[in-house]
């Protein structure tokens, strides 16, 4: 891998976000480069920034991350959907898929987990 994976962070709650950030730090091939607190912030900064992986929180004010993720992988095809959700109800998880997300993370989740996810939705991407 010659380019950094870049990751967008979506979750309404500061220290998740925050966490998640410090989660991926120290990894070489990844870099963060924004955060969003809401869906329709998260779908703006996707349209922006055009990033590799975002990682999406399933609960959030205004666009939830289903509606979120549908709309970022229709407008920014290249950007891979992650959710993350403390549900792992089987309806969650099918509705986060039908919407386009590419992996679910439970959480918590470990920082080999997360990197594990990030690195395995970049390397199975579509490519034009």
């Amino acid at each position: 891998m010659s380019d950094k994976i870049n990751v967008l962070i979506v979750d309404d709650i500061p220290e998740t976000r925050e966490n998640v950030r410090k989660l991926l730090q120290f990894e070489p091939d990844v870099k963060v480069i924004g955060h969003a607190g809401t869906g329709e912030e998260a779908i703006s900064m996707a349209k922006e920034m055009r990033p590799d992986v975002v990682l999406m929180d399933i609960n959030m004010p205004d666009a939830d991350g289903i509606m979120a993720s549908q709309t970022i992988t229709t407008t920014v095809p290249e950007a891979q959907v992650i959710i993350m959700s403390v549900q792992s109800e089987a309806d969650y998880i099918r509705r986060a898929m039908l919407a386009g997300a590419r992996d679910f993370l439970m959480k918590p989740f470990s920082g080999d987990e997360l990197i594990e996810a990030v690195r395995n939705v970049h390397e199975t991407r579509p490519t034009a």
